[in-house]
């Protein structure tokens, strides 16, 4: 089975790495913006030498606020985009704040063309988090005879779990009896736990508990999740229930409401940070001086910046080992070390071995980036759905061949005794809830007496819990989207603009969440781009996105467009019906689903719903005024 990752992890690297070519050396800029991965025109608002004498430009992107995946250490161009021909210049981002980047170049100079204007930067492909997760794959493929061994032999292949006996634990009022089930199993772990969470079960709040006893025993916990946005939640959440959290990571990419988790920030307020503050700043006035003696000095102007080089070099040696100690004091006296899968491997952590290991969102994370954390674990606790979003592999073959599954989904097969299923949701009600519950769950889930029977006030827009808008022969076909491999369907984009519109009525009853949703990026800008700032209402707060965006959140009322409209009965990857279980699964009182019945109700699992709709809820034809 490690054979067999590591051949398909090399297709995926590949695969990433000819992504990247072709989007950035053929794609035109305006889809290069669009995929966030460029930003475009810049203007600079600083350029100079830093340490090194690496020179690097402060740049500023003017004219686009949306999203985008350039971070702090990332690989990166610089570059000048004249009619069709490019000039570029490679470099490495430093940090990212707002729309200001600050971008090291890997060059002796600044290049010539500058101040020509049309200047962009856009990331390279980075192949590090890659090489971070062969090197973990390989230790635990070569592990002997110790505890990775141990628990490599468990996670994947014919190894069994071991639990110490059930005794009496400590009751938690706000936790339901799966919840303490869950939350017992987890502590009598002596390798792996497993707690699944159908959506709105409460994994989280059960997660935090299990964190919360396992610091008793053994602190500091180690917390990972694939996803910043994942570990910044469970950051709050622990510090919220009392626990002292250190938020690792690059500051780029951490939510700024748990910035003051982060090691920098409890740097700051540690007695000795005014101390290596000063001798920073005696170390950089060293090299300062030693860089007035340009190119043309005699020997003792050599021997003189010599000397002021190695002063400086010394102060910051010794800045490096206070800087050392106080992070492991910070690190060892904390409950809770937060982090993504990937950081795991930081410099901070080097050595470091945890009794418990916590990974969660657990069915969305490659099986070798769940390797790296377990090479720091005594026990770990996976929590997760593997009837939730998968992680993401682009290139086909190599889901098939293995990174398709997820550790998650094969510790929950091969050792159902590990496994604490989640029964008790707090989010659906009924009706919004029982299709999914069926088809992913068994039926084992019900809904809390507060939410089973709760939808919109009487009296209020769109009184169904439940209601499919069928476009079947309204001629809503897909088009291309912008963005590559994206779809869009302008008469789905309408209908759900509508909805919305009709929601805007709800003047006189409380103010309601909705989400707009749908699994194609190009439907999003285009929901978007209609609906525009001039539909914002006191009553309703709106949130327009994609599925993958989507999952961890919930609204008072969803709509789903689900775009696929074709002769073909062709739905891509609608296929993974995990992404729709997602997507049906965020609403709280109301649910719209938009869609081409002819087209998507070929698929199983797509007619079950329609035919549900048809029983217990609504379906209603789009010729009928939406």
């Amino acid at each position: 089975m490690l054979d067999l990752l590591s051949l398909a992890l090399q297709r995926e690297r590949d695969a990433h790495a000819e992504r990247f070519r072709v989007l950035t050396g053929v794609a035109p800029v305006r889809q290069r913006v669009a995929e966030g991965v460029a930003w475009f025109p810049l203007r600079i608002r600083e350029k100079g030498y830093g340490f090194g004498e690496y020179p690097f430009v402060v740049v500023e992107r003017t004219g686009q606020t949306g999203p985008h995946q350039l971070g702090g250490g990332k690989p990166c161009q610089l570059f000048s985009q004249s009619g069709t021909e490019q000039r570029a210049v490679n470099g490495t981002i430093h940090w990212v704040t707002g729309n200001v980047a600050h971008v090291i170049l890997r060059d002796n100079e600044h290049p010539d063309w500058l101040d020509d204007g049309r200047l962009g930067v856009q990331l390279t492909f980075d192949a590090s988090g890659f090489k971070d997760m062969v090197d973990a794959l390989e230790r635990v493929r070569k592990a002997d005879g110790d505890r990775l061994a141990t628990l490599r032999d468990v996670l994947f292949a014919d190894g069994s779990p071991s639990f110490a006996p059930p005794s009496t634990m400590e009751q938690v009022p706000s936790l339901n009896a799966s919840q303490i089930a869950a939350v017992d199993l987890a502590l009598r772990a002596n390798d792996v736990a497993i707690i699944h969470g159908p959506p709105g079960t409460g994994k989280t709040t059960t997660l935090v508990e299990v964190i919360r006893r396992c610091a008793k025993r053994a602190r500091p916990v180690l917390v990972c999740a694939p996803s910043n946005a994942a570990v910044d939640l469970l950051t709050e959440r622990c510090a919220a229930a009392g626990l002292d959290v250190v938020r690792l990571g690059n500051l780029a990419r951490i939510d700024r409401s748990v910035m003051e988790h982060t090691l920098g920030e409890r740097w700051k307020r540690h007695g000795m940070s005014a101390d290596v503050k000063d001798m920073r700043k005696r170390a950089d006035e060293f090299r300062r001086l030693a860089m007035k003696y340009k190119r043309s000095f005699g020997k003792a102007e050599m021997e003189q910046r010599k000397l002021l080089l190695q002063e400086a070099r010394s102060i910051i040696a010794d800045v490096r080992r206070m800087e050392q100690q106080v992070t492991d004091l910070i690190i060892d006296q904390a409950d809770v070390v937060a982090c993504t899968l990937v950081a795991t491997r930081n410099e901070e952590l080097k050595g470091r071995h945890f009794e418990y290991v916590v990974i969660d969102e657990a069915g969305q994370a490659l099986d070798p980036a769940m390797c790296i954390p377990l090479l720091r674990a005594e026990r770990v606790i996976l929590a997760g759905d593997p009837h939730q979003l998968p992680p993401t592999v682009i290139d086909q073959q190599a889901a098939q061949m293995a990174l398709g599954t997820t550790m998650l989904e094969r510790a929950i097969k091969a050792h159902p005794s590990a496994v604490s299923l989640l029964t008790e949701q707090y989010r659906m009600n009924h009706v919004i809830m029982t299709y999914s519950n069926s088809t992913f769950y068994e039926g084992k889930v019900t809904s809390h007496p507060s939410v089973e029977d709760r939808t919109v006030p009487a009296g209020a827009p769109l009184q169904e819990s439940l209601t499919i808008i069928d476009s079947s022969g309204r001629g809503w076909e897909e088009s291309p989207g912008e963005g590559s491999e994206s779809l869009a369907n302008k008469g789905e984009a309408e209908c759900a603009c509508a909805v919305y519109n009709q929601l805007m009525e709800n003047e006189g009853h409380e103010t309601w969440s909705v989400g707009i949703i749908s699994p194609y990026r190009g439907q999003v800008r285009l929901i978007t781009s209609i609906l525009g700032a001039a539909n914002v209402h006191p009553n309703v707060t709106l949130d327009i996105d994609t599925v993958d965006s989507f999952q961890g959140s919930e609204c008072d009322v969803i709509i789903i467009s689900l775009v696929r409209s074709n002769d073909d009965q062709e739905i891509g990857f609608l296929k993974d019906i995990r992404r729709m279980n997602v997507a049906m699964t965020r609403a709280r009182r109301k649910l719209v689903i938009i869609g081409d019945g002819s087209t998507i109700a070929a698929h199983p699992f797509y007619k079950g719903l329609w035919e549900y709709a048809e029983k217990n809820a609504t379906v209603v034809s789009a010729w009928s005024g939406y």
